[in-house]
């Protein structure tokens, strides 16, 4: 099933230390497939049966971080406008999924 929603996120480094904790906590949504870009890290984790490695099925992941980069200097690459509070991050992040990803308020209010 599709939902177009963005359902969760990790901040931190594409490296080993972080995906886990991401992919732990999807395991209680019951993902029967992955879709991903090459990245190693994820070979590593996702059972090679669920995990298909392909850019054709992440352009509405990608399109999300374009979003993002687009509405928060703090997520544009190379640039001086950086947050160091993960917890702003995470909101930031909370609420761009609740209100323009997801399309509902509800869980905000």
């Amino acid at each position: 099933m599709t939902t177009k929603q963005l359902i969760d996120w990790e901040c931190g480094t594409r490296g080993a230390e972080t995906f886990p904790k991401m992919y732990n906590r999807l395991k209680k949504w019951n993902v029967k497939v992955y879709f991903s870009d090459r990245y190693s890290v994820y070979r590593d984790f996702i059972p090679s049966e669920c995990l298909i490695q392909t850019k054709a099925e992440t352009h509405l992941i990608e399109s999300n971080n374009f979003s993002q980069r687009h509405w928060f200097a703090r997520f544009r690459r190379k640039t001086c406008c950086v947050s160091r509070s993960l917890m702003m991050i995470d909101l930031t992040i909370f609420l761009l999924a609740a209100i323009h990803v997801n399309k509902s308020i509800d869980i905000i209010i």
